[in-house]
């Protein structure tokens, strides 16, 4: 092949070489038998005009371009003659054809892009050929492309998917449009615009986003009037089932064609008319959330959430509908007097309650917090009072003295956790903490817990929860049994071996301060001599490791084991001193009255009233309440099991009873309308007493913490009622202790605003 040295020349050879041959490839789909060397033919030819100089090149890069800009022309005149039904079709077609001319003339052309356009900060040949495309067949078609495109994208939603491929393609094409520095390529036999290493992040999405701004009018218009047509003509089910589908598919489309960059948005179009628009009728729907509640239709509601939750702010249809129904089932079971008078059939009720929410909020509703806190928040409102408070406490004790008997650690694990469980809903955590004191201070005097490890247990979770000073009392119980079995220990080295006088005595010294202790056990009781010895024994052997302290004996709470030798039996009771003290009075004088026993033994009459009861009623021996069958007979009424300080006892010398052991220990009498209104009384004066230490304590905090600020009468309030937690404070509660703290010179008024507060250093 000679050297050609001008351009018509270049262009003649050129032609004749390559391009007339790929047009007319791209006319009639056949190559006309060229020389087989043609392509390196017409590479030569550009590379030899191009060495001759810039001129050349120019030539050459303007001919480049009026090759590629003719045949667009002629193919965007062909695409304008079609109907819209074929638009699509045409302009995919003449695409590929523009885009085989282009990739054919970029690599005849390839020598320009090395040494010509770069040199002179021109557009690549990729670049310049992408943007003749854009220009002079796209921009003039893009109206309408956009409307058919729209058009298949319905035709897809409603169900006709052999659109799909087409759109796909189409959709590339327009994203190929933004690529910032495009090049052409060849794999697998399909020719395809990329974007040039580095530059994928300098996509500005032109006519991507051109395109979207149609779409998503588009989407807003086909969500909203499926979702109005569907909440119209559906049950509330049907229409979570139906949305549930259609976002399936659409997740489907998304994927297929749709530029990841515009995801979120086609999310959020579908998400807000599909569910938020409409989250608010499904709540009052016949057949929507709160009937699915009631009706327990689990599987609905995890529809329903898997739904709404795509739209977080609607969330609110579901928990609204949730804590009444909570409210509901837990006001049910209090208002059944029957269950809810006894606490083991009413925590149980409650704690069942308490799982099949926590079961629900785990499988219907994928343990979201929001559901969580709102499930506490139902409990804690309908669980405000101390009476629930109170019967939690009393369970507890049922627990732990005998509901836990013949159980394995496991089952004891669990229910330890179901009681706290039920513990977080508490808003009146003082109360429980009174009682719970109360009640283990009585079981571990009487020896009455099943074990104390299960204590220590309890003792731990509730710590784990509320805090180290929540239990401060419980520990301190617990601390005080481990120093009492150290000193039973040593009292027991000691010569008599812990028998003084020939008598097993025993003795479980405790903490004042952390014991509930009644007083009625700490009256004073005058001792036989044998008896006063082993209590001087004791305390000798105790005061003089302990120097400084003093020992307070509570005899109320003493037991004793009487063997009775004038039976045949010779049976063993388990009494209290009283009443083994009345006893030896009645074996001394053989009758008496209740008061000339009280005065022999140096106590009030009402110190032994409930231990004589004991002696001939404890269903241990007398399960039937007989008169004649206790352990004393006397002049007492049989009936109300009432005596009186005039009423006459004696010895039943004929007592039998078929076992050798009994117990004769107090029952525990009903107490009367008006005792157990003045109990009540007390037991709020009690906590009202805790409540105001907790609040003065509080506001002390807060005010010291606040030194050289402005501290406002209701920031304050509203501050004191957030950090405490083991009561619900009161406005007018709070606004007292504030009083109170300024009588006391802890805090006071600014002179210069009333409504504010200082401390005072």
């Amino acid at each position: 092949m000679s050297k050609i040295k001008d351009i018509k020349t270049a262009k003649k050879e050129l032609e004749k070489e390559m391009i007339k041959g790929i047009l007319e490839y791209l006319k009639n789909g056949t190559f006309p038998k060229n020389n087989p060397n043609s392509y390196m033919n017409a590479y030569t030819i550009v590379q030899n005009m191009a060495d001759l100089g810039d001129n050349e090149c120019e030539n050459l890069f303007n001919y480049h371009n009026s090759i590629i800009l003719r045949f667009i022309d002629d193919s965007y005149k062909s695409v304008n003659k079609e109907s819209n039904v074929n638009l699509i079709d045409s302009v995919i077609k003449h695409t590929r054809n523009i885009t085989f001319l282009i990739y054919w003339m970029n690599r005849i052309f390839t020598y320009l892009d090395r040494f010509y356009t770069k040199a002179k900060n021109k557009q690549s040949l990729s670049k310049n050929a992408l943007d003749l495309y854009r220009d002079n067949f796209f921009v003039q078609l893009q109206p309408d492309i956009h409307r058919e495109v729209n058009k298949l994208i319905k035709d897809d939603r409603n169900c006709n998917i052999e659109s799909r491929p087409k759109i796909k393609e189409i959709l590339k094409i327009i994203n190929d449009l933004d690529l910032f520095s495009p090049r052409i390529v060849k794999e697998n036999n399909k020719i395809s615009w990329v974007p040039e290493k580095g530059t994928e992040t300098k996509n500005e999405k032109e006519f991507g986003d051109k395109w979207y701004e149609t779409f998503s009018k588009e989407t807003s218009k086909f969500a909203k009037d499926k979702a109005s047509a569907d909440i119209h003509s559906m049950s509330a089910p049907e229409y979570v089932l139906s949305q549930l589908k259609y976002l399936e598919e659409e997740e489907v489309r998304k994927n297929e064609y749709i530029n990841p960059n515009y995801h979120s948005d086609i999310d959020k179009i579908n998400r807000r008319f599909l569910v938020g628009e409409n989250a608010s009728e499904l709540g009052k729907m016949d057949t929507g959330i709160p009937y699915m509640f009631t009706n327990k239709r689990n599987e609905e509601l995890k529809k329903a959430y898997e739904l709404i939750s795509l739209h977080p702010e609607s969330l609110r249809v579901i928990t609204e509908a949730f804590q009444p129904y909570i409210r509901k089932r837990g006001e049910e079971i209090s208002q059944n007097k029957e269950i809810s008078k006894d606490p083991k059939k009413f925590i149980p009720q409650l704690i069942d309650l308490k799982k099949e929410m926590d079961s629900l909020v785990e499988d219907c509703f994928a343990n979201n917090p929001q559901f969580q806190d709102t499930k506490n928040k139902a409990f804690s409102t309908f669980m405000n009072k101390d009476f629930y408070a109170k019967q939690l406490s009393n369970y507890t004790d049922f627990c732990m003295k005998s509901g836990f008997k013949g159980k394995s650690d496991d089952e004891i694990e669990k229910s330890l956790n179901e009681i706290i469980g039920l513990f977080k809903c508490l808003n009146t955590k003082l109360v429980f903490q009174i009682e719970a004191n109360k009640k283990m201070s009585d079981r571990l005097i009487k020896g009455s817990s099943v074990s104390t490890n299960h204590e220590k247990k309890l003792i731990s979770k509730l710590k784990q929860e509320s805090g180290v000073n929540y239990v401060s009392k419980m520990t301190q119980m617990m601390s005080d049994l481990d120093k009492n079995k150290k000193e039973t220990d040593e009292y027991k080295s000691l010569s008599h071996r812990g028998v003084p006088n020939g008598i097993k005595f025993n003795v479980q010294v405790v903490s004042q301060s952390a014991w509930e202790i009644n007083k009625k056990s700490m009256e004073k009781i005058d001792l036989p001599k044998f008896l006063q010895n082993c209590v001087k024994d004791f305390e000798t052997f105790y005061l003089k490791k302990h120097s400084g302290q003093k020992l307070m004996w509570c005899f109320g709470l003493s037991k004793i084991d009487i063997q009775y030798l004038c039976f045949k039996n010779k049976n063993i009771s388990t009494s209290t001193l009283p009443q083994f003290l009345a006893l030896l009075q009645l074996e001394k004088y053989e009758t008496l009255t209740l008061s000339k026993i009280a005065e022999l033994l140096g106590c009030h009459i009402n110190t032994i009233l409930t231990d004589i009861s004991g002696l001939v009623f404890n269903p241990s021996f007398n399960p039937h309440g007989e008169k004649a069958k206790g352990l004393i007979l006397g002049t007492f009424n049989e009936k109300t099991k009432e005596f009186k300080e005039t009423d006459q006892i004696s010895f039943n010398k004929n007592f039998t009873y078929a076992r050798q052991k009994f117990q004769t220990l107090p029952l525990v009498l009903k107490k009367s309308a008006g005792e157990a209104k003045e109990i009540e009384l007390e037991e709020a004066q009690i906590t009202k007493r805790y409540q105001d230490n907790i609040l003065q304590a509080t506001l002390t905090r807060i005010m010291k913490s606040r030194i050289g600020q402005k501290t406002t009468h209701v920031w304050l309030i509203n501050e004191a009622s957030k950090q405490i937690d083991l009561f619900r404070a009161q406005p007018q509660q709070i606004k007292e202790n504030i009083e109170k703290l300024i009588e006391k010179n802890i805090m006071k008024r600014d002179e210069k605003d009333r409504t504010c507060y200082e401390y005072i250093a």
